[in-house]
């Protein structure tokens, strides 16, 4: 099944959140989780913070759409870092939002089309200064 058809998944069919569920696990970091249950939305939020950490990807904002007194959609966008739009991933709840853009994401790095994240000037003047300032506070101790 392709990343796309995935995203298209309705997640309150018992089926698609097994598929869901099947794909989340052969990620590695989420590969240990039982077949049991579902896997954690915190290993989910790890697992996004690492890949965004790393390479030149992140998601924006986060919004709620109201089409029923009781149905809402809520939807991520996912693009580099230099602005370029790579898709938007849906979801009737927060776990499913969060799965899928896990999924979108790995995806889009094990394409090979994300580059891994260098640092700018002023973030290696703040590293440099931090370890300055660790290296002092532990002379002092």
């Amino acid at each position: 099944m392709k990343t796309e058809q995935i995203m298209n998944l309705d997640y309150r069919k018992e089926e698609n959140q097994k598929i869901i569920q099947k794909v989340l696990r052969q990620v590695k970091p989420l590969s240990k989780f039982s077949d049991e249950s579902n896997v954690p939305i915190e290993a989910i939020e790890k697992l996004i913070h690492v890949l965004v950490q790393k390479y030149e990807i992140t998601p924006q904002w986060m919004m709620m759409s109201y089409f029923e007194p009781t149905l809402s959609i809520y939807s991520i966008s996912v693009k580099t870092t230099e602005n370029e739009w790579l898709g938007t991933v849906y979801g009737m709840c927060l776990y499913e939002v969060f799965a899928k853009l896990a999924i979108k994401i790995y995806s889009e790095v094990k394409s090979g089309k994300i580059p891994i994240r260098t640092a700018t000037k002023e973030e290696k003047k703040r590293e440099r200064l931090a370890k300055k300032a660790d290296a002092k506070m532990a002379k002092a101790n």
